[in-house]
């Protein structure tokens, strides 16, 4: 039986990466803060590390965090356990241009000054990553709904929370779901795909479009929210691997969501 190691099991991501690794049939460690000091040491076929920061306004205001969550954790990482084949999830924050495909493609120039802090930290991570892992996959990745969905506009909407971005933001949207479909079928092709690899889905849908589909209405301030867009070039993980489009996926989220199929925390 094969053998997987996630980290950050419990996690958003990692929950969805650790059912899939069950379904499949593999023989499974989830590791988490609760458990990963009794968890080093373990070896598996396959590490899966899901436990990335994702909160990015930490590393704007406290950039030593943020180090310590996105860059000196996966460092941890490597150090802690050994694997045949390391899978990073990784962020496509790191693209300066993370709003427009046609300048985020897998080899765009990715000079480090232009980076935010956090797509920097992620960048620096992935160094690692190719140093010291010999065998990796490094995906970066877009937004995500999903179980366990606590935090982005289309929570904030579903919530009847604030909104911290304008209507008219647009964003692609993955379900960690098939995310986690993704990663399997790409880590155990017998020819593992060039890194970086940019995963998400097919198109983006605007914050207003959204609010549309779950029949909500949005904050009577939000128009003075700011406008923001973000969205991956797909194309090479399209030609490995079909692809959902944002759309689709958004409206059969809400739809879970407001069957109660599935609870938001």
């Amino acid at each position: 039986m094969k053998t997987c190691l996630v980290v950050g099991a419990q996690g958003f991501i990692g929950s969805a990466i650790a059912a899939e690794a069950a379904a499949r049939g593999y023989a499974l460690t989830a590791v988490d803060l609760d458990n990963y000091a009794e968890c080093r040491g373990t070896e598996a076929d396959l590490l899966i590390n899901a436990a990335g920061n994702s909160r990015k306004f930490i590393d704007d205001q406290d950039p030593v965090r943020g180090f310590e969550l996105s860059v000196a954790s996966v460092m941890n990482v490597l150090r802690d356990f050994r694997c045949g084949l390391c899978v990073q999830l990784s962020s496509g924050a790191i693209y300066p241009r993370e709003d427009d495909p046609r300048f985020n493609a897998e080899d765009a120039p990715l000079p480090p000054a232009e980076m935010s802090r956090y797509g920097f930290h992620k960048w620096l991570a992935e160094q690692l990553v190719r140093h010291y892992a010999p065998r990796h996959l490094i995906l970066r990745m877009g937004g995500f709904v999903g179980p366990r969905l606590r935090k982005n506009a289309v929570y904030d909407l579903l919530a009847g929370r604030p909104l911290f971005v304008h209507p008219d933001s647009e964003f692609q949207y993955m379900d960690t779901r098939d995310l986690a479909r993704a990663v399997f079928d790409l880590a155990e092709r017998p020819d593992v795909p060039p890194s970086p690899l940019n995963v998400s889905a097919r198109g983006v849908a605007s914050v207003r479009q959204i609010a549309e589909w779950a029949g909500v209405s949005l904050p009577p301030d939000a128009d003075r929210q700011p406008r923001t867009r973000a969205e991956l070039n797909v194309d090479r993980a399209g030609q490995l691997l079909p692809l959902p489009d944002t759309a689709t996926t958004l409206r059969k989220f809400i739809r879970e969501v407001q069957s109660g199929a599935l609870t938001l925390p």
